[in-house]
């Protein structure tokens, strides 16, 4: 329908207008399938719209144009050290602290701060939240967006005494499922879930020379699978290497190096 084809390839600001216009464009625009395939055709139009994070404010930037910056509103409390840690399918998901993250569509202007999920030392009262890092995609198997939280515990009572002088405890640790926790939050259903089949891997991205070279050691998402790559020590016996979460699994996996 040629209708139809046209709404299709509408910008997402007119498009919210003409839901207004009656009850049939509201229920056409509102399909699940009008969504994805509206989102499908977006994704290959090239476009130069543009976000900075500068200060305190987030702005939307047409580069054909450079007229005006439009200021947007954000999904987190207001603070210098607030990050974009990912984006996906026009989603953009923020955070300031580790207890205010929010994800926002700057096309709809619609924000959702993510409910605040305590982190778990297992029962462990001598352990403390150490490193965290983020990952954030979309899950085409449940058509869910989702972020993943990694944390690692640093007890206090640990020491460099076993350890190789990266100044995480080494292997003094008291048990590898003990030391990290892998969550993962669905939009779908605002909850979060605890991952507990996690990577042999995630010993060295915790490790001191890692949260140097990658202080924010955020995800690189590529189809449905965050990847994390983890630089050469000779010193420790291990080679270059790339650690995979599958968002549709929530399930960590090796992913093979190039040729």
């Amino acid at each position: 329908m040629l209708i139809t084809d046209i709404v299709f390839r509408l910008p997402v600001k007119p498009l919210l207008r003409f839901r207004c216009l009656s009850k049939t464009c509201c229920v056409l625009i509102d399909d699940p399938d009008f969504i994805n395939h509206h989102l499908r055709l977006s994704i290959h139009t090239r476009s130069n719209l543009n976000l900075v994070l500068k200060n305190l404010h987030l702005y939307s930037v047409d580069l054909d144009s450079l007229d005006t910056a439009v200021a947007l509103d954000y999904p987190v409390s207001l603070s210098g050290r607030t990050e974009a840690f990912c984006s996906s399918n026009g989603l953009i998901a923020l955070r300031s602290s580790d207890r205010d993250i929010g994800l926002y569509n700057p096309s709809t202007r619609k924000r959702l701060k993510l409910p605040v999920e305590p982190v778990d030392p297992t029962g462990d009262s001598s352990r403390s939240p150490g490193y965290v890092f983020y990952g954030f995609g979309y899950d085409s198997v449940s058509d869910d967006y989702k972020v993943v939280r990694m944390v690692k515990f640093n007890k206090f009572e640990d020491n460099d005494r076993h350890g190789d002088g990266d100044g995480d405890g080494g292997d003094n640790n008291v048990g590898y499922l003990l030391d990290y926790e892998v969550k993962v939050y669905s939009l779908r259903k605002n909850s979060w879930k605890r991952v507990y089949m996690l990577s042999l891997y995630l010993s060295f991205m915790f490790r001191f020379f890692y949260h140097l070279l990658h202080r924010r050691g955020y995800g690189v998402l590529v189809s449905g699978v965050l990847h994390w790559i983890f630089p050469k020590r000779p010193e420790l016996n291990a080679p270059n290497f790339i650690v995979g979460f599958d968002l549709g699994a929530e399930a960590f996996l090796d992913v093979p190096q190039p040729d």
